[in-house]
């Protein structure tokens, strides 16, 4: 299902789910590419818990689970192809968490469930993401609640970023091509 700029996809759950019903939550991201790679051949990764290296953090705050980059010596299985972490931080309350991070990439933390702070009067909380400054290779917070945090770090790609519908690009132009391209089918079609 590759073509052009883009991928046609759906998610599914299980059977079982669908019968059963109760909690799901994913967390889909989409990674930029720069300019030169746009129209390389789009790619899907499925990655299973056991493929997942997981580090202890210091003093007990918690653990990381590294879908992508690297800590502590541990590598995430995830192909990216730009330099990036992706991790999966499970926290104590009461810990406080200071990890390495590249200087000058870009970082951010999603805050799935619980809450951290970074000092009386900034915290972030459930459903909420901190974009962190450029500068600096340490992130440093407090566990104000058990949480759940994704830690997302990778190298800016610094270009312009031009967005309609589903579609990122880097020129209105592109944009308009990359709708052109889906309403003529050259992004294929997901199976039925």
């Amino acid at each position: 299902m590759t073509a052009g700029s883009g991928l046609i996809h759906e998610e599914y759950h299980s059977a079982d789910y669908a019968a059963q019903g109760g909690i799901f939550e994913a967390v889909q991201l989409w990674v930029n590419l720069p300019a030169k790679q746009k129209m390389t051949p789009p790619a899907y990764q499925a990655l299973t818990r056991a493929q997942i290296p997981q580090v202890a953090l210091p003093d007990g705050a918690g653990s990381a689970r590294i879908l992508a980059g690297e800590l502590d010596g541990q590598t995430g299985p995830a192909r990216t192809t730009t330099p990036m972490n992706v991790w999966d931080l499970r926290l104590r309350a009461g810990h406080t968490v200071n990890v390495a991070v590249t200087d000058g990439h870009t970082a951010s933390l999603f805050v799935l469930h619980g809450k951290i702070g970074f000092d009386a009067e900034n915290s972030v909380q459930s459903a909420e993401m901190a974009v962190l400054e450029r500068a600096g290779s340490r992130i440093t917070f407090t566990v104000e609640e058990d949480a759940t945090v994704l830690l997302l770090s990778g190298q800016p790609i610094d270009e312009p970023i031009v967005g309609h519908g589903p579609f990122v690009m880097n020129s209105v132009a592109e944009i308009e091509q990359a709708m052109q391209d889906y309403t003529r089918g050259r992004m294929g079609a997901a199976p039925q």
